[in-house]
């Protein structure tokens, strides 16, 4: 089963919360139709909220909400994108805004993988710019490693600004 995520859904925890939701729901769907088996009345829908993220993954896969066998489907290819997916750590001076991490999210799955994860982190003396860390390799696309690797032009800047 080829499992479409949404650009909402980019993290690991994210993702981990959407498994457990699945699996509470699916519990309910077994629940309600053993109980329609056993009192011969037709199944009804569970009363539960599912979230949007879910229902995202739901509908971009082509499950309906009451097709439990489909629904084991996406709960096993969910685990194991979980299991196998590459993560990538963004750390940047200020965290993205919704609108950003979806155009990343976007990038790194049509560029990357179209699985990847991606979790967010401030760190306020990169100044700007992105580390990115995957796996154990780190790419420093800070503006402080591009200040530190032209010191000379800081000089210049500086003698241009006393004057």
């Amino acid at each position: 089963m080829s499992v479409r995520m949404p650009n909402d859904l980019y993290s690991p925890d994210q993702l981990s919360a959407i498994i457990l939701e699945l699996r509470s729901y699916l519990a309910q769907l077994h629940d309600g139709a053993v109980r329609a088996k056993t009192a011969h009345t037709p199944m009804e829908a569970p009363a539960t909220h599912l979230s949007a993220l879910l229902m995202g993954v739901m509908h971009g896969t082509g499950i309906t909400t009451t097709d439990s066998a489909e629904a084991e489907k996406l709960l096993k290819g969910l685990e194991a994108i979980r299991d196998k997916a590459p993560a990538v750590h963004l750390m940047m001076a200020a965290l993205p805004n919704r609108t950003l991490k979806r155009q990343l999210t976007a990038w790194f799955r049509a560029e990357v993988h179209p699985y990847t994860l991606m979790t967010f982190a401030v760190r306020m003396d990169i100044g700007g710019g992105v580390v990115m860390q995957a796996g154990s390799h780190i790419y420093d696309f800070s503006f402080r490693q591009q200040i530190l690797g032209n010191k000379q032009r800081i000089s210049e800047i500086f003698a241009g600004v006393r004057q």
